[in-house]
Parts: structure tokens; C-alpha cells; sequence
């Protein structure tokens, strides 16, 4: 039987909870963002944000590029 696995993502995220879904450390988010890497992201004022939908659609294609 071929079960599938739903996640719901909120609208935004924080540097916190991309580095928990990905598994990495947010010192690993932070210079992704840095240098144009990883999960596109944004400021609002001195927080940084990923769009859920980018972060998903990240994953997506680093997964078919065999990246992530």
C-alpha cells in the first residue's frame, strides 16, 4: 500500500524553522541566505523570512538535482 505524506506549511518562516525542517544548523540558513543560496528569503525589517511555498519548491528541485 502506498501511503503519502501531507505537510502544511504556514505562510512564512523563520530562519528557526527552515533549519528544523531541513534539518541543518541556522547557522547553515543564515549563510545560505548570505550568499544567494538555499531557499530564497526576504527581510522584514531585521528578520529574515522564507516564503513557505518557495522553501517547499526548493526542496523540490534541490531533490531532483540529487542536492539535498
Amino acid at each position: 500500500m502506498d501511503e503519502t505524506t501531507t505537510v502544511t506549511f504556514p505562510q512564512f518562516m523563520t530562519v528557526q524553522e527552515v533549519a528544523k525542517l531541513l534539518q541543518v544548523p541556522v547557522s547553515t540558513v543564515y549563510h545560505w541566505a548570505a550568499y544567494g543560496e538555499g531557499p530564497p528569503s526576504f527581510k522584514v525589517g531585521k528578520h529574515r523570512r522564507f516564503k513557505a511555498s518557495a522553501v517547499a519548491e526548493w526542496i523540490e528541485t534541490a531533490e531532483a538535482r540529487g542536492v539535498a
